[in-house]
């Protein structure tokens, strides 16, 4: 199930670790809602991998210094999840946050509107998808982190072990990940700065073939590492090499790696994709 959520600014400012703002406001919005379900998804005690992934979507956005201007006032939050409970659960969290002012630094944001998205049903083993979020890809080797993008031959690799990661809350076998191929159609490498480490991504658009159940889950889910959510007092900034427009990486094991929507700041909780030139119905 796919969430769209529109919001309105007060001021056409806002940093660029806002971030850090983004989080607050669903941490708030799901313990506003319910205790008990913010406690499923955030605590104290364990590093929870979040069933649903996010981005943020700016129009003409401009960056000076420390700050983005966004000169419409607006932005869009699109958030995917496999899991109606978790849907449900996000979907009336937000829907209590609707026309209230929510704080971020000396600005605020509006919750105007919230629409669920039709999804698509993936119906081919083949499909192409253009990435809403850097996909990162991650290998933890003597307690050592490494990251690859697409140009490093350990990419498709270590992309399946982070998939396999993620089945592990789902009853797709892992076996289906071993005949799943990624191939770079129009692709670019990109270097993140994340919480002082510079991190190799990809981002772009690529073909994935494979298990038809498996193209279905990660069009859904997300695709890539996730990370651990780091203290709300931790900012960062990152960038793409090569390209004009900066962005903020959200770093939680909020990250899902997918879908991107073109050259446009994202935020991910895990990489959401969108199809592309794809044989699906509704």
């Amino acid at each position: 199930m796919r969430i769209k959520l529109y919001f309105t600014l007060e001021k056409e400012t806002i940093p660029i670790d806002y971030r850090r703002s983004i989080i607050s406001f669903i941490k708030m919005s799901l313990s506003e809602y319910s205790k008990k379900e913010f406690q499923k998804y955030y605590n104290q005690k364990d590093n929870i991998i979040k069933p649903y992934a996010f981005s943020i979507f700016f129009r003409q956005p401009q960056i000076n210094g420390k700050e983005i201007i966004i000169e419409d006032k607006r932005f869009e939050m699109n958030i995917t999840t496999t899991d109606y409970e978790t849907a449900i659960t996000l979907y009336n969290s937000f829907n209590h946050q609707k026309h209230q002012k929510f704080s971020i630094y000396q600005n605020s944001w509006t919750l105007q509107n919230i629409v669920l998205i039709p999804e698509k049903e993936i119906k081919e083993n083949k499909i192409t998808i253009k990435f809403q979020s850097p996909l990162c890809t991650r290998r933890r080797e003597q307690k050592k982190d490494y990251y690859y993008s697409f140009e490093n031959e350990k990419f498709e690799e270590t992309l399946k072990i982070n998939i396999k990661e993620q089945l592990k809350i789902t009853n797709i076998p892992e076996e289906t990940v071993d005949t799943l191929k990624i191939t770079p159609i129009k692709a670019k490498k990109v270097i993140i700065k994340f919480y002082e480490k510079q991190i190799e991504c990809s981002t772009g658009t690529f073909e994935l073939e494979g298990d038809i159940e498996l193209l279905n889950y990660l069009y859904k889910a997300g695709i890539g590492s996730k990370f651990v959510t780091p203290s709300d007092t931790e900012t960062t900034d990152s960038k793409y090499i090569n390209s004009c427009i900066p962005v903020v990486f959200a770093t939680t094991s909020d990250i899902p790696t997918g879908p991107i929507i073109w050259s446009t700041p994202i935020f991910p909780v895990n990489s959401c994709f969108k199809l592309s030139n794809t044989d699906t119905k509704n």
